[in-house]
């Protein structure tokens, strides 16, 4: 997709966004092991490395080595704050069937 040129009201506007997504994850407290997860899933949109980052790091579930149902779960769960919706939004939007249907 070639660069399009943009309003610098829109411009602003995408700027303040991030802005905002960027200061949610920096001042995000992680209390929890779900805590956690949202953050990391918020820095890294992907759970392969989160679980790289936990197993390294030695993060487990209750003794248990952290897996990919927990995880989902975890970000599929009802919304908690304001990070969490974000993640969850972002989630199922890229795990969502492609729409297009290619027909012959």
């Amino acid at each position: 997709m070639p660069n399009r040129l943009i309003t610098l009201e829109r411009a602003k506007s995408k700027v303040e966004r991030l802005q905002k997504y960027i200061s949610l994850i920096e001042n995000y407290k992680v209390e929890t092991l779900d805590d956690w997860i949202i953050k990391e899933y918020a820095i890294n949109n992907s759970i392969k490395t989160m679980l790289e980052d936990a197993t390294a790091k030695g993060i487990t579930n209750n003794g248990e080595a952290l897996d990919r149902e927990y995880v989902v779960s975890v970000i599929n769960g009802k919304v908690k704050n304001e990070l969490h919706r974000i993640v969850r939004l972002g989630y199922r939007q890229k795990i969502r069937p492609n729409k297009r249907v290619i027909r012959f």
